[in-house]
């Protein structure tokens, strides 16, 4: 169960956060969120997909990283065996909050899981130094955090313009792996190559005009990625 602090650092000066990355430390996910200004870095890796939230009915951009429930492709021996990793991926413990305040209403702030597995006392990075200032590590997540932030405040207009010129299609991929052992993913969706490709120019446009057209072509372009996707997972297997 999740354990959400604000974070200070009075009551966190000693927190230290684990940054190596491995299945007992929450990292074996099939797919992690992605937002449109990380895609043009992660197309070269990961197929970026959609999946649709079965309880709210959402969907939501993501990049796939296994093909069965917790498998994570890329964790290998501690690391994150890719040039980039996901910046939902990065984050770890630390998350954006909101408190409300009187003057100024509803307001992020930065937050901890205390429970998160990567939350350590002795091992990893400090957050806080003994003077009370901000780590160099706690600098950087800040800027991720602000950078998630704004991810997650661009990708419902990001969804409702791909809606909105029908560009996103159902999918289903079925994988047969080297020992025909098959996999089906469904609840998966992509962009629609040929609706993208014969979208009229008000259309291009427009998506241009507001910064989606780039990571409709990148979601597009990472296609290609299922294949090495494949291979690592054949690799599993030798």
């Amino acid at each position: 169960m999740s354990q959400i602090e604000k974070l200070n650092n009075i009551d966190h000066a000693q927190v230290r956060v684990i940054t190596r990355f491995s299945p007992d430390l929450g990292d074996n996910v099939m797919f992690v969120p992605v937002y449109p200004a990380e895609m043009r870095r992660l197309q070269a890796t990961y197929p970026l997909l959609f999946y649709k939230d079965p309880t709210e009915g959402s969907l939501h951009p993501i990049a796939l990283l296994g093909f069965e429930p917790s498998e994570n492709l890329f964790l290998s021996a501690g690391t994150w065996d890719a040039a980039h990793i996901p910046l939902m991926s990065q984050r770890g413990p630390l998350m954006i909050g909101f408190e409300e305040t009187r003057d100024r209403g509803r307001q992020p702030v930065a937050a901890i899981d205390m429970a998160h597995p990567k939350v350590s006392i002795s091992e990893g990075e400090r957050l806080f130094l003994d003077q009370g200032g901000q780590s160099d590590h706690m600098d950087h997540m800040a800027q991720l955090l602000e950078t998630i932030q704004a991810g997650h405040q661009a990708t419902p207009g990001f969804i409702d313009a791909l809606e909105k010129y029908a560009l996103i299609t159902p999918c289903e991929l079925a994988v047969t792996l080297r020992n025909q052992q098959q996999h089906k993913l469904s609840g998966y969706y992509m962009i629609d190559d040929e609706q993208l490709q014969t979208l009229p120019a008000e259309g291009l446009a427009d998506l241009q005009k507001h910064g989606f057209l780039t990571p409709a072509y990148m979601m597009l372009a990472s296609l290609s990625q299922l294949a090495h996707l494949i291979a690592r997972k054949n690799a599993t297997l030798e």
